[in-house]
């Protein structure tokens, strides 16, 4: 089956969806007259479902980031932004395409407290890859630091559904600040193409000019009131994705031998080593595609989880593959 180089991508590990897939019905033909109902109803279940003040639908996290890098700059003009690395790319793209001045900073630093001068930090909860967490504690207090010097703390939470741990959105009116929800990895639908960013009144009205009234589809409202309602699925869901990462850290675990080499999260695995530029490499070559991110500190692989039997096989014989050849 293993050709080594040239061989096509069989399994693509790359990206960090759940694994399992919402299950959703056929849509009735009627939602396509609906939309000022199903506004509404999303308006009124959104607040409910994230327990925060105020909740702007758009049309995928890329739209929420591009809409406050817009809003920020005719708020205050271009401000001093710090990307906690790793992070999601489009933090740069979109608030450097702003005219905002963007750092990138380890986010190992940010969560020991040191911070450069600065008016906006984004700092993911849990960090994309490294599934590391900021405290709510210790939110709230970088939160109240930036509010007092006029500016802001937004919480990428895309990959907490799958957590058992709480969301930074109910403590929003008392500490503000702006949190970014995502439905795509948990419900592993991966062109649902809506996501929503959770802050005050003020900012989501904000948000809402610069966006517009028609940016999400009638369809969308309706789909986002499906996933609200999907409470026994979404305990399935989180016990389902446990039992996964818990199997594919074992898979790794029984090569590297050490713990302090993998982490979990929800909807992946990482893995932490000087070598993680050569699997990877090794990985593709055997037909698997895996996610590699190389900082100034480390080499780290995000490895996805598997949909199938017969997918668990084959990244098990190419890691097999590629530790088998260190060790020969």
């Amino acid at each position: 089956m293993f050709k080594g180089s040239g061989t096509p991508i069989q399994l693509n590990l790359s990206g960090s969806l759940a694994h399992l897939s919402l299950d959703v019905p056929q849509m009735p033909v009627d939602v396509w007259q609906q939309s000022e109902v199903l506004r509404s109803r999303f308006n009124q279940q959104s607040a409910q479902f994230f327990e925060c003040e105020s909740v702007l639908a758009v049309t995928g996290i890329d739209s929420g980031i591009s809409a406050l890098a817009r809003l920020f700059q005719t708020w205050y003009g271009a401000m001093r932004v710090v990307l906690a690395e790793p992070c999601f790319d489009q933090w740069d793209v979109r608030f450097r395409r702003a005219s905002h001045v963007v750092l990138d900073w380890p986010v190992e630093h940010i969560l020991q407290g040191d911070i450069p001068e600065c008016d906006v930090v984004v700092l993911g909860r849990p960090v994309n890859p490294t599934g590391e967490i900021i405290s709510i504690d210790n939110a709230k207090k970088l939160a109240l630091q930036l509010r007092a010097q006029g500016g802001w703390l937004i919480l990428d939470e895309a990959y907490i559904d799958g957590l058992e741990v709480e969301s930074y959105c109910s403590f929003i009116e008392e500490v503000p600040a702006i949190v970014l929800r995502s439905m795509s990895p948990f419900s592993g639908l991966a062109g649902v193409n809506i996501a929503f960013v959770c802050g005050t009144r003020k900012v989501c009205q904000a948000l809402l000019e610069e966006v517009g009234t028609q940016a999400v589809s009638a369809p969308q409202w309706w789909l986002a009131l499906f996933y609200f309602a999907a409470e026994n699925w979404r305990q399935q869901q989180v016990a389902a994705l446990n039992q996964a990462v818990t199997r594919l850290s074992a898979l790794w675990l029984s090569k590297l031998k050490s713990s302090q080499w993998v982490h979990l999260s929800s909807y992946f695995v990482t893995i932490t080593h000087p070598n993680c530029s050569v699997w990877a490499n090794q990985l593709e070559s055997y037909g698997v595609l895996v996610r590699l991110y190389e900082t100034e500190e480390h080499q780290i692989i995000r490895c996805g989880l598997p949909k199938s039997e017969d997918e668990w096989l084959l990244l098990s014989q190419a890691i097999d593959q590629i530790f088998g050849a260190v060790s020969g």
